[in-house]
Order: structure tokens, then C-alpha cells, then sequence
């Protein structure tokens, strides 16, 4: 505790020294204890003493008598000599000065000093409250005096300099009144950072708009701004003077090429999180193996096509086409009557009225075992010819099949006989047909009469296969089961081959193909020979022509047809079907279409057209199939579905007028009612 004495000359002395010693016994005296805040080094304490009369004594305690360690100021009190027995001691605090305005606190009380001795003041709970050491206190205490607003803040007092933070620092109600220290920005999109410029200069912001932090560079988007995350969307999202900056380089950088798409090229992803390859789609391709424009309905695409690239061959953008096999059969062709679904409108020969592929009802052709059919090429007559000697006719379209059996007096062969009748070929000079078969007859038939004939074959049990005529008048050529070829110039001419022959036809006058196999025993080669005019002799030595090797084959072409000299067709057992053209010995092999293996037995092709319509069995189901130079197309399917006996033959026409034959009375013919 700090003591010390001051005497008043001559009776009063105040004390404020440390270590001084007590007052002595003998005198008077009151030992005042004034207790102080330990911050309270910037105020003041004044101590007064009077005593009736006298006059009063004062002292003054300022800040270098404030020990912040001894938080108690000791004053002593003696009494004057002119004082009377009672004297009123006052102690008063002020704040940052002496100055009476500046009084917070006061106190009073009177001692007697009619003995000597030394009295005690403890003032404890004087109003010297300071916390932040600036000289000011709070109002409070008994009198509620004082001045410091904040006794939290140093910088916060009377007469404190105004500052720009929002407070009032000089304790005059208001805050930063006059002070202008700081800028602010307008901060429109309200995300906390106000739009790049000068700003406006104030302590307080303009409005609630307004922020102390500038650098967005998009006050219009509450996603921009200079702590956002730079995203994949051709914007400065982060303020950084750059756009989609994360995105711009390694694999999938923006604007670097890419090959999904034509044109490709990398560009923000939808979710803006990374890039993606966006461009033009390309068109899908789809294979169009005729060539019209039209891919495959239901078609797998086989390629991409980009915008402005030419249209591959043999490609189209489209899957229209009901019969990519078929060029004549697409979305934009014309229905015409043929037994099949030319326009692709899902119907057959709509609105033509022109029938169907149907079996013929005749009693002249019933349970007959037909082998060929023949046709005048202006539709009539029509002939058939099979086993047992049957024979009939049916020499327009309004009349019915007559039969000219080996029964009938106008049968060709001797009186009831069974000759099995092969082939069959109606002369278009004069429309007489020629028959021949079994044993090497041969006849010719003009409808009323038959004048048959019979050729010496060499062997046993064989037979002609196949027959056809040139020229007008018609020179008549058949074909034998043994590899020989017959001319009829007024005497029968053989032109002999090794193997055996099952087909023959004519391209023009001067050439003519024979198809069989190679040998008489198993294994089978399969054989395409060319007879000539211009060879010498006439029809002589055949050429040969070079198929492919099928490993493992065991059989013959059994039917030819040439189309024209550059489609060429030939068909034979186990689904064998070759091509070729006059022009080079090499042919080719087609293969055969999807499903069972088919032993192929006639072949015929319309005039013009080049489509093959090719006659097959499986077992005893007997099924028509067409070719063209595209593939296999579809036929025209039987009005009742594929018939349950082997098909022997096919003659035509045109597609719209063909007929089939085949075992059991089976006639069948395009378009029938």
C-alpha cells in the first residue's frame, strides 16, 4: 500500500507519497483510502478539507500519482489550526482532467477532530471506471456521470476523431459523421463483390446495393465474381481476364477437332463441368445393292455420310426399300402386275385386278407328271408335256387344256404310248410345238396332228433333256443324256462331248449353251459348254467354259438361260447357280440365298429383263426363287403357299405371265383369276 503526507501549511497536509510514514498518534488526522481503477491513470481525484471558518484546503491527483499496481491512493488529512472541531472531508473524480464539467463522481463526510489520533476513509466504490484506458469513463456510479459511449474501445471518447467502421467514435450519437475514407461499388447481382470502376467515396455505403469490395467483372450475374468457379461456358466466371481457362488445353481441349460428329470440334458440356464432341451429325448410310436410291428396309447401316461429302455407290440415306435386290421395286416405282410389291406400299399388284400365282384346274391336266411347259412368246399357245405320253394345250386364254395324250388320235408317238415326254419348245414362226423325250422321239404338233420322229440314241434308258430352235425357218436343236447334241437339217446331225447333258437355250442364232456334268459316274463336274454357227464344222467342237472349283461337289447344272450375251444363268443340284457372258470363259458362282439347299431344275428369264426366275425343291416341296444381277429378290409367292410336290419346270413370258409345272396335275400359273 503506498503512504505519504503532504503538509498544509501550517495545519493541513494531504498525503500521496508511497512508503511515507502514519500520521503520528498524537496529532489528528484521517487517513482517506481512495480506491481507483486500475486503467483510471488519464482522470483525476481532488481532495478538499474545511472546517467552519477556515479556509479550504485542495489537492490535486493526476495521471503520474495513479499506480495501476496499487490501485488505492492514500491521502492524509490534519487539522488546521483555525478549523473548528469538525472538519467535512469532499474527494470528487473526474474524467480526463481536473475541470469541474468534467466531474463523474463525489463524496462527503465530516470527522471530528476534537482528540488527537488517526480516523480512516475507505472509498471502494468510487466511479473510476476505464476499462479501455483512454482517460473516459461510462456514465454511472451515484451521480450517473460520464462520458465514454464505449469503454470497450480507446479510440471511442469525447472529442475522438471520427473513423469510417461503422461506429460512433466520438460519443456523439452518430456515426462517421463527416468521415469519408472509404469507396464503394455497386454491387447489383448482390454476390458480394461490387462491379469493377471508380466506385463512390463514402464512410457509409450509398445503399444496401452497395459493397467495399469491387472486381466483378459481371454485376448482372450472381455467378461471377472474382472467388467463383471457373466453369465450361465461353464466360469469365472467376474475373481472371480469361474464359473456360480449366478447359483449354490437354485431351478435349475447346475447339480442338474431334470425329464423332462431321466437322467435329470440342465445346462445353451441357452441365458446363467439362468439355464434349459436338458438330454435325452425320447421315446414316445403308447399303443399296440395285442401285435405285433406296437402302434395304430394316437395314443396318454400313456407314456415315457428313454434309456435302458425295453419296458412296451402292449407298443410299434411306431405309425404303422393300426389295434391295430389285431395282424396279422401290418406294417411287410403278405398281405393275407381276406378283410382287413394286412400290413398297406393303401390297401386291394393288388395284390391277390381274390375279395371282394359282393352280390351273383342268381335267386335262389332272395327275399328270408334268416335266415342261412351253410358251408362244405372245402368250399362246401353251403347252405342257410329261411322263406316261401326256400331252395337252391350251391355245388361248379363254379356252381350256386340251389333251393330245398318247390315248388321243392326236397324240405324237405311235398309238397308245407312253413315251415320258422331257422338253418341250414352241416355234414363235409358226407356233407348232416341238416335243421330245424318252428313247429319242421327237415331235412336232401344230395343234390338230403331231409328226413324230425317233432318233438311234447309243445308249440305254436315255433320252433328250432339252430342246430349243433358231432361226426362221427354225433350225431345232435338243440336247441328250449322253453329252450329245442333235440338229435337225433336213437329216439328224450329232455333235458327241463327254458327260451328260440336262439343258440347253439359245442367245440369238448362232449360239447355243448345253449344261450338264462331266462323266457318267460319281463325282459330278458340272459342265457349261458353247456350240456355235461359226465353228468349223457348224455347231462342232463346244467350248468350254471355266466355273469355280466347290470342294466336295458331287453333281450337274440341270437348266441354262441366256438373257442376253452379257447375263447368262445356269442352275443345278445342291443349290448351284453360276453366271457368266459370252465374252469371257470365266464364270462365277452365286450363292445361294439364306434357308435350306435347293436342287435348282429349271431356269427362265423374261425378255429384256435380265431377272432369273429359277425352279427348286426341297425333298418334295417345290419352291420358285428369282435372281437379278443385284442378288436374290422376292418372287412372287403361290396364291396357297409353296406347293407339296416337286416343281419340274418354268416357261415366261414377261413377269407378269409365266407358268409352272411339276408331279400330281400341278399347273400353275401368273396371273391367274
Amino acid at each position: 500500500m503506498r503512504q505519504s503526507a503532504i503538509l498544509l501549511l501550517p495545519l493541513l497536509l494531504l498525503a500521496c507519497k508511497k512508503d511515507s510514514k502514519e500520521p503520528d498518534t498524537k496529532q489528528a488526522a484521517v487517513h482517506v483510502k481512495i480506491g481507483h481503477h486500475p486503467k483510471f491513470s488519464k482522470g483525476c481525484i481532488t481532495v478538499e478539507a474545511h472546517g467552519g471558518t477556515g479556509e479550504t484546503e485542495r489537492a490535486e491527483f493526476k495521471e503520474s500519482q495513479f499506480d495501476s499496481n496499487d490501485p488505492v491512493l492514500n491521502v492524509a488529512v490534519f487539522r488546521k489550526a483555525d478549523w473548528a472541531r469538525d472538519v467535512e472531508i469532499t474527494v470528487k473524480v473526474f474524467e480526463k482532467g481536473c475541470a469541474e464539467e468534467q466531474l463523474v463522481d463525489e463524496r462527503k463526510r465530516t470527522f471530528s477532530f476534537a482528540s488527537a489520533g488517526r480516523q480512516e476513509w475507505l472509498l471502494e466504490n468510487l466511479h473510476t471506471a476505464d476499462e479501455d484506458g483512454d482517460g473516459f469513463v461510462p456514465p454511472g456510479g451515484p451521480m450517473n456521470r460520464g462520458t465514454d459511449c464505449n469503454d470497450l474501445r480507446e479510440a471511442a471518447y469525447p472529442g475522438a476523431p471520427e473513423l469510417c467502421n461503422g461506429l460512433d467514435d466520438n460519443c456523439d450519437g452518430q456515426m462517421e459523421t463527416g468521415a469519408v475514407n472509404k469507396t464503394w461499388y455497386l454491387d447489383g447481382d448482390r454476390d458480394g463483390f461490387g462491379r469493377k470502376g471508380p466506385g463512390t467515396e463514402a464512410c457509409d455505403p450509398p445503399s444496401e446495393l452497395y459493397v467495399d469490395v469491387t472486381g466483378d467483372c459481371d454485376d448482372e450475374r450472381a455467378d461471377v465474381h472474382p472467388t467463383a468457379e471457373e466453369k465450361c461456358n465461353d464466360s469469365d466466371d472467376n474475373c481472371d481476364g480469361r474464359a473456360d481457362e480449366l478447359f483449354t488445353e490437354g485431351p478435349g481441349a475447346l475447339g480442338t477437332a474431334c470425329t464423332e460428329f462431321c466437322n467435329g470440334a470440342y465445346a462445353c458440356n451441357d452441365t458446363q463441368t467439362g468439355t464434349v464432341c459436338v458438330g454435325t451429325h452425320p447421315t446414316l448410310l445403308y447399303a443399296d445393292a440395285d442401285s435405285d436410291g433406296e437402302g434395304e428396309k430394316d437395314g443396318a447401316s454400313v456407314g456415315e455420310l457428313c454434309p456435302g461429302a458425295p453419296l458412296p455407290s451402292m449407298m443410299a440415306a434411306n431405309t425404303l426399300d422393300c426389295d434391295d435386290a430389285d431395282p424396279d421395286t422401290n418406294t417411287q416405282a410403278t405398281e405393275v402386275c407381276d406378283g410382287l410389291d413394286n412400290d413398297c406400299d406393303g401390297q401386291v399388284d394393288e388395284e390391277m385386278s390381274c390375279g395371282v400365282l394359282k393352280k390351273v384346274e383342268a381335267p386335262a391336266l389332272a395327275g399328270g407328271n408334268w416335266r415342261t411347259v412351253a410358251v408362244h412368246p405372245s402368250g399362246y399357245p401353251v403347252w405342257v408335256a410329261g411322263l406316261d405320253g401326256r400331252l395337252a394345250v391350251k391355245m388361248d386364254a379363254t379356252s381350256a387344256f386340251v389333251s393330245h395324250s398318247g390315248d388321243t388320235a392326236t397324240r405324237c408317238g405311235p398309238a397308245g404310248n407312253t413315251l415320258d415326254w422331257h422338253a418341250a419348245w414352241v416355234n414363235p414362226n409358226n407356233s407348232y410345238l416341238i416335243v421330245v423325250g424318252e428313247d429319242g422321239w421327237i415331235g412336232e404338233h401344230n395343234g390338230g396332228s403331231c409328226s413324230p420322229a425317233q432318233s438311234n440314241l447309243p445308249g440305254n434308258s436315255d433320252y433328250f433333256s432339252s430342246v430349243v430352235g433358231v432361226g426362221n425357218p427354225a433350225q431345232v436343236f435338243a440336247v441328250s443324256t449322253l453329252g450329245q447334241l442333235y440338229e435337225w437339217t433336213g437329216a439328224a446331225q450329232r455333235h458327241d462331248s463327254s458327260g451328260r447333258y440336262w439343258g440347253l437355250h439359245a442367245n440369238g442364232n448362232d449360239s447355243l449353251y448345253a449344261v450338264g456334268s462331266t462323266g457318267e459316274s460319281s463325282p459330278l463336274t458340272p459342265v457349261v459348254n458353247l456350240y456355235t454357227r461359226t465353228t468349223t464344222p457348224a455347231w462342232g467342237t463346244p467350248t468350254a467354259y471355266n466355273l469355280p472349283e466347290i470342294a466336295g461337289y458331287n453333281g450337274g447344272l440341270r437348266a441354262v438361260w441366256a438373257a442376253s450375251a452379257e447375263h447368262i444363268y445356269a442352275v443345278g443340284d445342291g443349290g448351284l447357280v453360276v453366271k457368266g457372258n459370252g465374252q469371257s470363259r470365266d464364270w462365277e458362282r452365286v450363292p445361294p440365298p439364306a434357308g435350306p439347299v435347293l436342287n435348282y431344275v429349271s431356269v427362265a428369264a423374261p425378255p429384256e429383263i435380265m431377272n432369273a426366275y429359277i425352279i427348286g425343291n426341297e425333298g418334295s416341296v417345290g419352291r420358285l426363287q428369282r435372281l437379278t444381277p443385284y442378288g436374290w429378290a422376292k418372287a412372287p409367292s403361290f396364291a396357297t403357299g409353296e406347293p407339296s410336290v416337286p416343281l419340274r419346270d418354268i416357261a415366261m413370258t414377261s413377269e407378269s405371265n409365266f407358268w409352272i409345272v411339276g408331279d400330281d396335275g400341278n399347273v400353275y400359273h401368273f396371273p391367274e383369276p
